[in-house]
């Protein structure tokens, strides 16, 4: 599978992963460490709490190297704008209730659902995927289907820089 992300998005996660290697797991396996030196391990709270953070913070940073492979930035996709694709910005109407909202359309690690920037994995996103403005579609939501008018598409550009 490809692993598209922004370039904004990719050094977010790159600080991420130093700040774990380098601070975070290197704090709590001194923790650990040091709890351990206390004794017996069965009923040592510290010591258990200690191994539990750091494989949360292991299977985090492994989680965020998983973006950092191969990365293919959204900003290098030629995009035309007229078409709901990945790296595009879509304003739609919901027809039901006439609310308007605009998606962002990215990759997996940009997703940030609460401010409408939709993974293209999304049954949203892939219900959106290849349309143009003018244009209704059904879309199947866990909360019933929705059908949306839409409005407008245009290359998404990031921000956060």
């Amino acid at each position: 599978m490809d692993n598209y992300i922004t370039r904004g998005k990719y050094a977010e996660v790159s600080r991420r992963v130093k700040r774990l290697q380098e601070v975070e797991i290197p704090e709590v396996a001194k923790a650990k460490m040091l709890a351990a030196e206390e004794g017996d391990l069965r009923e040592n709270g510290g010591y258990h709490a200690a191994k539990e953070r750091l494989e949360l913070l292991g299977q985090q940073l492994e989680e965020l190297q998983q973006y950092l492979i191969s990365p293919k930035f959204i900003e290098d996709i030629q995009i035309s704008g007229d078409l709901v694709t990945l790296g595009t910005v879509v304003k739609v109407q919901d027809v039901k209730t006439q609310q308007v909202v605009e998606y962002s359309i990215l990759g997996p690690a940009d997703s940030d659902p609460d401010n409408n920037i939709l993974s293209c994995q999304t049954p949203i996103a892939r219900g959106l995927m290849r349309k143009k403005a003018g244009e209704e579609c059904k879309i199947p939501t866990p909360g019933g289907i929705k059908v949306f008018k839409i409005l407008g598409v245009r290359r998404y550009v990031d921000d956060r820089d």
